[in-house]
């Protein structure tokens, strides 16, 4: 699994773009990120469609909440989901 987040260090307040490669990814006809903030109870969640970017992945643009902890799952809509990701968000 590759995931890039642009920028590098999600910051609270701005526009977050999530780039998904991946075996779901790979076989999928549409992809979703699934998503919510905080350590062990995930808050303000989400579940979002992508957009196939060719030869890159999917795609989508997020904006960023003041929490301490985004996490990002990856899905195919058919039952097929990819490991958590979890990064840490830079709050002003």
């Amino acid at each position: 699994m590759d995931i890039k987040l642009y920028p590098a260090i999600p910051e609270a307040y701005l526009p977050l773009t999530i780039v998904y490669q991946g075996r779901v990814g790979d076989q999928a006809d549409l992809m979703r990120v699934h998503g919510g903030y905080g350590s062990t109870n995930w808050e303000e969640v989400f579940d979002l469609p992508m957009h196939l970017w060719p030869d890159h992945g999917w795609t989508v643009n997020i904006a960023v909440l003041p929490q301490k902890l985004l996490n990002l799952t990856f899905h195919d809509g058919k039952g097929n989901w990819e490991v958590n990701f979890q990064v840490e968000i830079d709050a002003p």
